[in-house]
């Protein structure tokens, strides 16, 4: 126990007196100047290293360090500030927020990489929360050496007889770096990618890139919770070649009833001629037809020469009429019309293009609007679409297909 004379006690006072006033300007004035000058700055830097957290802490270590320096010099050397314990508890005091400053300078810095276009896509984030382990582990390891008089290199070289230990406790840890660091170099995943991960549910926006988790908002707004070592050991769709390539792809097939597919007679011809899309594709084919017809010496039954489809007919309307389209990309994309080998569904007719959208609400309207034209057009062909339990539905009634459509 001290006994502090009148002279020890006035010293004590005004150290503290000059400890408080320096808090007071730092928080008050020095800090809030700096504001001030930030915001009148172009960058966003600045602002975001004069957080109030990180304030907070950068005014405790400042504090100490005045401190430190009043306690050191002959003026304000008391016998009380040279006990072992006293100056312990300051030293560790001194390196706990010392080391606290840092690791707010860290989340600073993950702040700035999100704001900047060249790294906010990066998972910088994973590796800041590795460096923050690692830093805070030495924090620990220096206030337990300053505590227990001992060095830190006494501490740390018995680390390896713990390496083991060590391995297992950090186990999910280690694996979740290494998992980072491969997301980093490979580029697998971006905040901002659509992807989906079937084994977990995921299907959605990444949102955050972290040491152990990444998170996916799904399309209901629901938030799926990744580990991040399972990113690179299991299947991930990425979406991203898609909205960089600027297209949207569209591929689905119109399921043709097998027993509506017929020959076109010359007035059904004449009828589909008036439709644009294809008013030059029947008069060529027309055109091409005699020639061959009439170069091969076919003979007068109509069963043995080539003649227009409604089925072939109706493929080049489709492609025609998709060429049109202001909405599809028919001139750089991938773009086909093509039929598909006949299954018991009937013969499917498939369109694969891309649209010029890769917004989701658009492309389902384009889609949706080709398809309500496309099969609205069909019996202009004498086409019908299979579905299942018609035929069922005529034997029942016994009615003719061609009544079907009346």
């Amino acid at each position: 126990m001290y006994n502090l004379s009148t002279s020890e006690l006035s010293t004590l006072a005004i150290i503290f007196g000059i400890l408080i006033i320096t808090y007071f300007v730092l928080r008050s004035i020095f800090f809030p100047l700096l504001k001030k000058i930030a915001k009148r700055t172009s960058t966003f830097i600045d602002d975001l290293f004069l957080d109030k957290k990180f304030l907070n802490r950068l005014s405790y270590v400042l504090v100490i360090i005045v401190f430190t320096f009043l306690t050191s010099s002959p003026q304000f050397n008391l016998e009380i500030f040279s006990n072992p314990i006293i100056s312990r508890l300051i030293d560790s005091l001194l390196t706990l927020f010392v080391g606290l400053t840092v690791l707010e300078m860290l989340t600073v810095l993950n702040k700035v990489s999100e704001n900047l276009d060249v790294l906010k896509n990066k998972p910088i984030k994973g590796y800041i929360q590795i460096i923050k382990i690692i830093i805070t582990s030495f924090i620990a390891i220096i206030i337990f050496a300053i505590i227990t008089g001992q060095s830190v290199a006494y501490y740390i070289s018995g680390l390896g007889a713990l390496t083991a230990v060590l391995l297992l406790v950090f186990q999910d840890t280690i694996l979740s770096f290494v998992a980072s660091v491969q997301i980093g170099q490979n580029d697998i995943i971006k905040i901002g990618d659509w992807i989906e991960v079937p084994e977990f549910g995921a299907d959605g926006d990444v949102v955050d890139i972290a040491l152990h988790t990444v998170k996916v908002q799904n399309w209901d707004k629901t938030i799926t919770t990744i580990p991040t070592s399972k990113i690179v050991n299991t299947s991930v769709k990425n979406w991203r070649g898609m909205s960089e390539y600027g297209g949207r792809r569209i591929k689905r097939s119109i399921l043709i009833d097998i027993s509506s597919i017929k020959f076109l007679n010359p007035k059904e011809i004449a009828e589909l001629q008036k439709l644009s899309p294809i008013k030059n594709y029947i008069l060529e084919k027309n055109k091409e037809l005699e020639e061959f017809n009439k170069s091969n010496n076919e003979s007068s039954n109509q069963l043995e020469t080539r003649r227009l489809t409604n089925i072939g007919t109706y493929r080049s309307y489709v492609e025609n009429y998709l060429k049109q389209s202001q909405e599809l990309n028919t001139d750089t994309m991938t773009f086909l019309v093509r039929q598909l080998p006949s299954s018991p569904e009937g013969v499917p007719i498939e369109i694969y293009t891309f649209t010029n959208t890769t917004e989701w609400v658009a492309y389902e309207k384009v889609q949706s609007d080709i398809f309500d034209h496309l099969f609205a057009i069909l019996p202009k062909f004498g086409l019908r679409v299979f579905q299942s339990g018609v035929l069922e539905a005529v034997a029942m009634k016994n009615l003719p297909f061609n009544q079907l459509d009346e």
